[in-house]
């Protein structure tokens, strides 16, 4: 379900706004600031009214609880953690100081936004403040605003995009990297297959030897000739490696997490019962991964 724009903007239940010291109160502690695990979102899911559906998600990149408010920022945020480049994910955060995002929008002829009743200035956040690591070896921070289609076209769209025009305006002036994420940027199926490897993201210690994954991929190879399912080949799997097939299918699962396999995920959507798909193993992270236990791969 969508969370419109302006839901934001709505009187706050769980921490109270109704005047600047109680603005000035939530910066000293910390809301909006930190890093990785330390960040504090400057809006989490207990301030805002139940409109739409939103997600408190403890993250596997970052150990800490995310506050995600629609499933379209549930989705994008999976397509994050899952993505090798993002090392740090920032949701909810403010532009501050206001008087500068005041600034911007008095500049371009924009009504800035307050608290529903007052005269006390919001403070407007974005989406996803992002950490991105570059192929030499950098850092950037690239802000990411997720939007429906729908809230961005016809007239009642037009708040929107001036708000909007407000927040890229802001992150220009930061030299950050901004843009508007939509549904239409990812597949069903993509988010659907990244929800259910997610939950394989963290092996339990007895499955996460780097030498039972080298055998497992070894074996995963040798099922391509025979015409079985997905189920089939991984209880086959299990049989030769004296695991259970619960045990065998997290193997899979995280594998495919871990990037130890390449299937297609914004296609098909993974499923026991169909053939075992077209698949490639990447050496790389497993070989990593054996080095360090002083093993060899094949």
């Amino acid at each position: 379900m969508r969370r419109s724009w302006w839901t934001k903007e709505v009187a706050l239940r769980g921490r109270r706004f109704a005047s600047e010291t109680d603005i000035q109160r939530h910066i000293t502690n910390g809301f909006g600031s930190g890093a990785g695990s330390s960040y504090l979102p400057w809006l989490r899911v207990q301030d805002l009214p139940s409109r739409g559906r939103s997600h408190k998600i403890h993250g596997v990149k970052v150990d800490r609880l995310h506050h995600l408010f629609s499933d379209l920022e549930r989705a994008y945020f999976l397509v994050c953690e899952f993505s090798e480049n993002v090392v740090d994910i920032r949701e909810q955060y403010p532009l501050l100081p206001r008087e500068s995002v005041q600034a911007i929008a008095n500049s371009i002829g924009v009504r800035y936004p307050r608290y529903p009743g007052k005269k006390l200035p919001y403070v407007m956040t974005t989406d996803f403040l992002l950490t991105i690591k570059n192929i030499d070896g950098s850092f950037k921070s690239v802000a990411r605003t997720i939007k429906y289609r729908g809230d961005l076209e016809g007239e009642k769209a037009r708040r929107t995009l001036e708000k909007l025009e407000v927040e890229k305006l802001f992150w220009i002036g930061q030299h950050v990297d901004w843009a508007i994420v939509t549904e239409e940027m990812f597949s069903p199926n993509l988010i659907k297959n990244l929800g259910l490897l997610r939950k394989f993201a963290q092996l339990p210690r007895a499955l996460a030897e780097p030498s039972l994954h080298a055998y497992f991929l070894e074996n995963l190879a040798s099922c391509r000739p025979y015409p079985w399912s997905t189920a089939e080949s991984l209880r086959k799997i299990a049989a030769r490696l004296f695991i259970s097939y619960q045990d065998s299918r997290a193997l899979y699962h995280h594998l495919i997490w871990a990037k130890s396999i390449k299937i297609d995920l914004v296609g098909t959507l993974i499923q026991m019962t169909a053939p075992l798909p077209n698949f490639e193993i990447i050496e790389r992270s497993i070989k990593n991964s054996l080095v360090a236990e002083g093993l060899s791969w094949k």
